[in-house]
């Protein structure tokens, strides 16, 4: 009986090269901050607020209320991928709660061996 192939086998044969994952469970708050630096390895990320407040994101810049990618309470979520978001992706992101340590979990993917890969 053959072997059932894992998600990693299948990024694997897409990509020609082997991925790794690193999960981050934290809190934003009122201030904008890092949320990831840029990173020309990073492939995918999905981001869920697992707050009851809203979350607002941002490529390149400080996130705001009024220039940010808003993330509703309670899973609100944005998910981006290479083939689809191009090097957005890739790019240095910030945070901002609408209230003080607000909740979040961030799953990125990276190729491995290279920036942040083992």
């Amino acid at each position: 009986m053959a072997r059932l192939k894992t998600i990693s086998d299948l990024l694997r044969e897409e990509l020609g090269i082997a991925t790794y994952e690193r999960e981050t469970s934290l809190q934003a708050g009122v201030a904008s901050a890092v949320l990831m630096r840029q990173n020309p390895n990073r492939i995918s990320f999905v981001l869920y607020n697992l707050s009851a407040n809203v979350l607002f994101i941002r490529p390149g810049a400080a996130a705001s209320a009024t220039q940010g990618i808003r993330l509703g309470p309670n899973g609100g979520a944005v998910s981006l991928y290479y083939r689809e978001d191009f090097t957005l992706v890739s790019r240095d992101w910030q945070i901002l709660a609408a209230a003080a340590a607000s909740d979040y979990y961030l799953l990125e993917v990276f190729l491995l061996g290279g920036k942040d890969g083992a």
